[in-house]
């Protein structure tokens, strides 16, 4: 973009310079200083249709109004970078919620519990019968039930140390979400303040570079009727150029910095 206009401005200072090569005598009649007014208006033509393909621009970009200054900065917590330090914030918070509750770990509870048919088998005898083998078969239901407490010293011991670590994690990674935000913010403000600094200065060259336009119509008029020489119309065109180059250097700088802007708070500003 910068090579663009730095083509473009040279164009325009040969457009509004290049009439100084031409010889004095080119203007004694009239027909000849009609003939020479309408080369530089084919020469202006030429550079007008080069500038407007080189900046694909909107071209009330000196008509624009900012949204408030509160609207972007509300719009940085939804900056990527801004969206990550509060996750990891987050995550620091349910790890010390863990570690409060882990206490519960101390205590524990266990059972069971069986239903089924059971056979039972006995060896009976006496001084008068031989061994011999009796079954039994019955239905149960049994079941248990438990508690047990662990008493881990070095957990215990430790406990009011390790909360009070994830307590300092926390508002570490609480004061650096803030450092990235207010960075952040200071980049918006940065950005927004150019954009209405820059807004400012453009309707002023806007405003310039239209009354030498006009300007120039007038002189144009007088090198035709013989009032200005050549020399005269060449220092007006030269003005004229200066003007041009200045406000279209105006309008991308602008346009470069109102897409900084978007780009930082994804807040449209130029409508499609």
């Amino acid at each position: 973009m910068n090579k663009t206009i730095k083509n473009i401005t040279l164009a325009l200072f040969m457009a509004g310079l290049g009439t100084a090569a031409l010889p004095a005598g080119a203007q004694e009649t009239r027909a000849e200083r009609v003939k020479v007014l309408e080369q530089l208006k084919r020469s202006d033509s030429l550079v007008t249709s080069t500038t407007q393909s080189a900046l694909m621009l909107p071209r009330a970009l000196e008509k624009l109004e900012l949204p408030p200054l509160s609207v972007f900065l509300d719009a940085v917590v939804e900056n990527a970078t801004v969206k990550r330090a509060q996750s990891e914030v987050e995550e620091i918070k349910n790890e010390y919620r863990i570690q409060r509750r882990d206490w519960w770990n101390f205590f524990s509870v266990n059972g069971s519990y069986t239903y089924g048919r059971y056979n039972l088998l006995a060896d009976n005898s006496d001084e008068f019968t031989p061994i011999y083998q009796s079954a039994m078969t019955s239905t149960q239901h049994n079941f248990y039930i438990g508690a047990s407490m662990r008493i881990p010293f070095g957990d215990i011991i430790n406990r009011r140390l390790k909360l009070k670590k994830h307590r300092y994690d926390i508002e570490q990674l609480q004061y650096t979400q803030e450092e990235v935000m207010e960075e952040r913010r200071l980049k918006v403000l940065e950005a927004y303040n150019e954009v209405t600094e820059q807004l400012a200065t453009i309707k002023a060259k806007s405003e310039s570079a239209a009354l030498y336009n006009a300007q120039m119509q007038i002189s144009e008029n007088d090198f035709v009727q013989g009032k200005i020489d050549i020399i005269t119309l060449s220092l007006e065109r030269a003005r004229r150029s200066a003007a041009v180059v200045n406000y279209e250097q105006a309008r991308v700088q602008l346009h470069n910095s109102i897409i900084l802007l978007e780009m930082l708070t994804n807040v449209k500003i130029i409508k499609d």
